[in-house]
C-alpha cells in the first residue's frame, strides 16, 4: 500500500534476545489497558473510490503516558474473490481526541486535518480470495514508547470490494517515571513484482528493491516489530506455481552503499542487481522468507528480539526479492520497523 514510509518513524524501545512471537513476559503490575476495538464494512460505494481511510479515536488519561505493547489481532474480510489489502495503524494524538468515525480519501487529507497525529506501528493484510485473513499480534516492550492523551486507529483500504476490516487490538500502558529515549526506525517498504504499476515496480523478477535507514546516534539495536504480507495481484498474471518473496535486513557499517541509487524517502524507485552491492562487511541481521503458491497469500506477524551495537551513520538496509521460476505478480510488503535505543 503505497504512502505507507513516508509517515512512520517515532519512537520505541528495549528488548534482548533472539526470537520471533511472543515473550510471553507478563506486563508490569502498574500497567493500565486501553481496548482499541473497531470494525466497519465499505458501503458499495466506497469500495468504488482509490483509497478509504476510517479513523477512530480512544482517549487516554492527560499527560504522556508509556506504552508497553500491542496484543489481539486484526483482520479483513472480503465478500468476494478480487485482491485488496488493509493497513491498519496504531497512532496517537497529543491533545483531545478528535470525533471517531471519520473517513478520509487519503493521509494527505488527514495530516491537514490532524497535523499534530503521530503513527506508532501499522499492520499490513493483503489476500486477492474471498474469506478473512486475520494477524494475531502479541508484543511486550521492556522498554517504553511514549504516547499522550489520545489513541488512534486507522484502518486504511485499497482494492476490489466491500471488504469488513476489523481490531481486537488491546494496548498495555504506564505512566513514565522518565521520558524514554528510544526510537523506531523506518525498515519498511512495499515492492510489486511481475507488473508495471510504475514507481516502486518491475517486470523483470531477477530485480531487487532497496529501503535505507542511517542509524542517527550511537545506540543498540533491539529487535524487529511488525508484520509481512505478500500476495498475488490478480488480474495480472497469477504465478502458476510456486513462488517466495525475500525480506532481508543488512546492517552496513559506515554508511549506505553509495552505488544504489534511493529517492527522498531513502527507497529504490527503479529496481537493479542491489544484492551485488551489498558489501561483505554487512551483517544480516533479519530475514524472512515467504513462500506461497499461485493465488495464496501470505501473512507473518514479527516480533524479533536482539541487541547489536551500533554507531552513527550505520546503515539498515531491507532487500526486497522474488524467486517465481514460473512467473507470475507479487505485491510484497513489510512494515516490520527497528527499534532502536540511542547510548546504550
Amino acid at each position: 500500500m503505497n504512502l505507507h514510509t513516508n509517515f512512520v518513524a517515532i519512537v520505541l524501545a528495549a528488548l534482548t534476545s533472539a526470537c520471533a512471537g511472543d515473550t510471553g513476559t507478563p506486563p508490569p503490575k502498574t500497567s493500565n489497558s486501553l481496548t482499541l476495538n473497531a470494525s466497519v464494512t465499505l458501503t458499495a460505494q466506497q469500495a468504488t473510490q482509490p483509497e478509504q481511510i476510517f479513523l477512530y479515536t480512544f482517549p487516554l488519561p492527560a499527560g504522556q503516558q508509556s506504552l508497553l505493547g500491542l496484543h489481539g489481532t486484526v483482520s479483513m474480510s472480503a465478500p468476494s474473490a478480487g485482491f485488496n489489502e488493509a493497513l491498519i495503524t496504531v497512532a496517537t494524538i497529543p491533545g483531545t481526541c478528535p470525533a471517531s468515525g471519520g473517513v478520509y480519501a487519503n493521509y494527505a487529507a488527514i495530516y491537514a486535518a490532524l497535523p499534530t497525529l503521530q503513527p506508532v506501528q501499522s499492520f499490513i493484510l493483503k489476500d486477492p480470495n474471498q474469506g478473512t485473513t486475520t494477524l494475531t499480534v502479541n508484543f511486550q516492550l521492556p522498554a517504553t514508547l511514549p504516547v499522550s492523551n489520545c489513541m488512534v486507529l486507522m484502518m486504511d483500504w485499497e482494492g476490489q470490494s466491500a471488504v469488513t476490516m476489523s481490531s481486537t487490538l488491546v494496548m498495555t500502558y504506564t505512566t513514565p517515571s522518565s521520558p524514554s529515549t528510544a526510537v523506531l526506525l523506518s525498515t519498511n517498504n512495499e515492492a510489486v513484482f511481475g507488473l508495471d504499476v510504475g514507481s516502486g515496480s518491475t517486470t523483470n523478477d531477477s530485480l531487487q528493491f532497496v529501503q535505507e535507514a542511517l542509524i542517527p546516534q550511537p545506540g543498540t539495536i533491539l529487535a524487529f516489530v511488525g508484520d509481512i504480507s505478500d500476495s498475488p495481484v490478480p488480474p495480472a498474471p497469477i504465478p502458476p506455481g510456486p513462488w517466495q518473496v525475500t525480506n532481508n535486513i543488512y546492517l552496513v557499517p559506515g554508511g549506505c552503499p553509495s552505488q544504489i541509487p534511493v529517492d527522498a524517502a531513502n527507497f529504490t524507485d527503479t529496481a537493479g542487481h542491489y544484492a551485488v552491492d551489498i558489501p561483505p562487511t554487512a551483517q544480516l541481521l533479519f530475514t524472512m522468507p515467504l513462500n506461497g503458491v499461485q493465488q495464496m497469500a501470505v501473512t507473518q506477524p514479527v516480533y524479533q528480539q536482539l541487541q547489536v551495537a551500533v554507531n552513527a551513520g550505520d546503515c539498515l538496509l531491507t532487500l526486497f526479492a522474488l524467486n517465481a521460476p514460473n512467473g507470475g505478480a507479487i505485491d510484497a510488503e513489510t512494515q516490520v520497523q527497528t527499534l532502536f535505543q540511542p547510548g546504550t
